[in-house]
């Protein structure tokens, strides 16, 4: 009931606090007058009594439909209780109470106040009523004789009432006018304001709007965006989303987000994920989803809450970036970095990183295990990066620092390659072959950060040294046969191209064109007889062909001088695939001249000496099959004496020729055993 009382707030509702004030200034006057009443008139307490509380019923009635926003008909009850209040007195109290001109001008001044022009209109026609209704009652003697003799402060004090509520009226109204007029300008400037800062909202929304189009435009062209509600049911998916995740929107729509699970993550992935949505807060994470066709892709989600007024969650937002082929550039990198780590470990390969500008060098862990050294990846314990020049041997030590550090200054970006030898904490010599390359900024620029990787090679130096003796020891042996060894490969045009070849002991060898037939296999047909060379190319490209053991002979021309080769070679594949030909070109010169003056003496026997034993044989049958005399005898024989005589100067001469022949010869055979057995072949 307390709340009743307070006033209302003027300037929001003007014509509820003029009700409120009205029925508290009727109630405060009508107390006084009854106060004053009471002291003067105490005899009639009861009707003040009764007057007091009709006043305070008035009152609290209005005021309780004031308070609670029935302001228009707390208006005309107020005007209708005050007018009764006036009026029914007059008919039943009469004189002191009867209502006079100022009493009636207040109560039509109060409906009009209050109810407007209609209302004040109405009260008056009623006002005017009822002083006709009251008149004829006076004329008729109906109406009752005053109680109380009104004296003149009295009077006075009844015409407080309405005398006061005009004053009151007069006041609020000019109050109120003036009131309303600051107000109205008020209004109409803060209006103007108004509509001035509402046309800039308008106009600010309007571009917030377009932004937000952009930014909505902009978030569909580039993203995968999504919204669900706080199920996780899909209500929207993008043009994008459904691209990427092969669904349809219709196929996703009130759909949950486990219908993209892949399996690949655990269950425990999901536990930050869960709690940032129960707390309202976004979460940002990778994920890898499974399309409908079964493949997978992977996704850069931020998932962002859409909260309303009393904070709580209603929606979710996801925007995500297709990051499938960053990982599997990151997975081939992990596993590029595990086979690399995997071949530095197996290859005794240790890498290293040299900053000029810093002289600091970095080592691997295999760098420093090649050394002896059980050590982490870092910086060795010096600054200067010199530490490795300290273990190398000391007559390389000179020649690699040298070629190190023209490396680092020639500011080139061709491979540095060095071989040295560096100490081993056991305090053997290791083999290291090092090269490194200068790395470029993003501007393809040449920096002073260099990358480079130490082998150790110790076993492959020992290797090569065997194979080098093993060289040195089949030249040695090769060198002693008289002829040249070979290895080459055949082209299927017939060109060889020698691999190997070392020289014999053969002076035709060493007496010609010294240049190694390896760089220019040119050179070996060139000394090829003219008449050969189709015989030497036929033999090379029938073997290509065949692969069957070649073996001819053929003529060379060396220094003007014609000798005879002897070309003998076995195939084999080698390992990639290659056929190479093993095999040696032997010097047969003094065997064909030997041959050759052989066919020269059988020759001669078949020809020239047969003439004689053909005559010697016509003589001996002449006479074996005559009868002639001693004379005729004696002839034959002296012809046959001539003819023996002629064929024993052709064998001296035969011999002569033969043994000259077998002196001039490179074949130093002892065949007298043989020529001795040859008798055998007379018997």
């Amino acid at each position: 009931m307390n709340n009743i009382f307070l006033a209302p707030d003027k300037e929001k509702n003007y014509q509820s606090y003029m009700v409120y004030a009205l029925a508290i200034i009727w109630l405060m006057v009508t107390g006084l007058i009854v106060f004053i009443e009471f002291f003067y008139f105490p005899q009639l307490w009861s009707r003040w009594v009764l007057l007091m509380s009709i006043t305070l019923f008035i009152a609290a009635f209005n005021l309780t439909l004031n308070h609670f926003g029935r302001t228009r008909t707390a208006s005309w009850s107020l005007t209708v209780m005050l007018w009764l209040y006036i009026t029914i007195p007059c008919y039943s109290a009469g004189g002191i109470f009867a209502p006079g001109i100022l009493s009636q001008m207040s109560v039509v001044l109060t409906a009009g106040f209050l109810l407007g022009r209609r209302g004040g209109l109405i009260i008056g026609l009623l006002t005017i009523a009822t002083d006709f209704v009251l008149a004829y009652l006076e004329v008729t003697g109906h109406l009752p004789a005053a109680t109380v003799v009104h004296d003149p402060i009295s009077r006075w004090f009844s015409a407080i009432i309405p005398f006061g509520t005009v004053l009151v009226l007069q006041y609020y109204a000019i109050n109120h006018l003036r009131t309303s007029l600051i107000t109205l300008q008020r209004q109409i400037i803060k209006r103007k304001e108004a509509e001035t800062v509402k046309d800039q909202k308008v106009h600010d929304l309007r571009e917030r709007e377009k932004e937000l189009k952009d930014y909505k435009y902009a978030l569909d062209i580039s993203s995968i965006v999504a919204i669900s509600d706080v199920d996780g049911s899909f209500m929207f998916v993008n043009e994008n989303f459904c691209k990427i995740s092969k669904y349809s929107p219709e196929e996703l729509l009130g759909k949950q987000h486990s219908v993209l699970w892949s399996g690949y993550h655990p269950t425990e992935y999901f536990t930050e994920l869960g709690n940032a949505m129960h707390q309202g807060k976004f979460y940002r994470g990778e994920f890898c989803n499974k399309a409908k066709d079964g493949s997978l892709y992977w996704v850069d989600t931020t998932i962002v809450p859409f909260l309303n007024e009393e904070g709580n969650v209603y929606q979710y937002m996801s925007i995500n970036r297709d990051i499938t082929r960053k990982k599997e550039a990151l997975e081939k990198l992990r596993a590029s970095e595990e086979r690399y780590k995997s071949i530095i470990a197996v290859s005794n390969t240790g890498a290293w990183e040299y900053d000029l500008d810093t002289q600091r060098v970095w080592y691997s862990a295999q760098y420093f295990a090649m050394l002896g050294m059980d050590r982490p990846d870092g910086v060795w314990e010096d600054t200067q990066g010199m530490s490795w020049v300290e273990r190398l041997h000391p007559d390389d030590r000179e020649g690699a620092v040298k070629i190190f550090d023209d490396f680092l200054m020639g500011g080139t970006t061709e491979l540095y390659e060095s071989f040295f030898r560096m100490r081993h904490q056991n305090g053997d010599w290791v083999w290291i072959w090092s090269r490194a390359r200068r790395l470029h900024d993003k501007n393809g620029n040449i920096t002073n950060v260099s990358l480079g990787t130490h082998t150790d090679i110790s076993e492959r130096i020992k290797a090569e040294e065997k194979i080098r003796e093993s060289e040195q020891l089949i030249k040695k042996i090769t060198s002693q046969v008289p002829g040249d060894t070979y290895m080459f490969e055949i082209e299927e045009s017939g060109q060889t191209n020698i691999i190997f070849c070392n020289r014999g002991t053969d002076r035709l060898n060493h007496s010609h064109n010294p240049e190694n037939p390896a760089t220019d296999p040119t050179k070996i047909r060139e000394i090829v007889h003219e008449d050969d060379k189709v015989k030497f190319d036929d033999a090379m490209r029938t073997a290509w062909l065949t692969g069957t053991i070649i073996s001819f002979q053929y003529r060379v021309v060396i220094n003007n001088h014609v000798s005879w080769r002897w070309m003998q070679a076995v195939s084999e594949k080698s390992k990639n695939g290659k056929v190479l030909w093993y095999g040696a070109i032997s010097d047969i010169t003094p065997l064909v001249d030997y041959i050759v003056s052989i066919e020269q003496i059988i020759f001669d026997i078949a020809h020239v000496i047969r003439r004689p034993i053909a005559s010697m044989m016509g003589i001996t049958a002449l006479i074996s099959d005559n009868e002639f005399s001693e004379e005729e005898i004696k002839e034959l024989s002296e012809k046959l004496h001539l003819i023996s005589d002629e064929m024993n100067k052709f064998i001296l001469e035969l011999n002569r020729v033969y043994q000259e022949k077998r002196g001039n010869t490179a074949l130093n055979i002892d065949i007298s055993s043989l020529i001795d057995e040859r008798n055998s072949l007379f018997n």
